[in-house]
């Protein structure tokens, strides 16, 4: 049974043979039906503290659930980038030693094609040597054939006997061996 404030102090009690003190229990009524009217105030009240602290849980309990997946979907772009990234230095990686390695051979190519062009150059400048002494020995012995008071032979030339003059000519006039080819290089040198 549900009684209002406004019940409790117009509550009518009959009257008997040596009955109550009707004022007391008129004040004890309003007194009671105060205590009453302010316990259900208090009740209301609560009810609406209670429905807005429902939905402010509701609130909270929502953005825990968005924060919740909005951490998920960072860690798993996290996990994905990282996974990407490390694919990615793999692939640069792979790619830089590919290309150190190419760089490294072409290195090596160039560095022996030049130790191939150096030897050619020594043997050609062994041979042009070599051409060089053949010319002046034979200009020598042209200019002391032709102005012989002016360019005497050498004590040595002077002692060689004929056919030792005559193999040394044969020599000079001889064409300098070429080296062997290598294989390096395009024109073999």
């Amino acid at each position: 049974m549900k009684f209002t404030p406004l019940d409790i102090q117009r509550r009518e009690f009959e009257k008997g043979f040596r009955g109550l003190e009707e004022g007391e229990v008129r004040a004890f009524l309003l007194e009671v039906a105060g205590e009453w009217e302010e316990l259900q105030m208090e009740n209301s009240r609560l009810r609406t503290e209670i429905l807005d602290l429902r939905e402010h849980l509701k609130q909270y309990q929502d953005q825990d659930r968005i924060f919740r997946e909005t951490l998920l979907n960072a860690q798993r772009t996290k996990e994905e980038i990282l996974d990407a990234v490390n694919r990615e230095k793999a692939l640069i990686l792979r790619e830089a030693d590919f290309k150190a390695d190419e760089l490294l051979r072409d290195a090596m190519t160039k560095s022996q094609e030049m130790d191939a062009a150096l030897r050619g150059l020594k043997l050609e400048r062994v041979r042009f040597l070599q051409d060089m002494d053949s010319l002046l020995a034979r200009t020598r012995r042209f200019l002391q054939e032709e102005a012989p008071e002016i360019f005497p032979p050498a004590e040595a030339t002077r002692r060689l006997e004929e056919k030792d003059a005559a193999k040394i000519d044969q020599l000079a006039a001889q064409p300098p061996p070429r080296p062997a080819k290598t294989g390096f290089g395009a024109d073999g040198a």
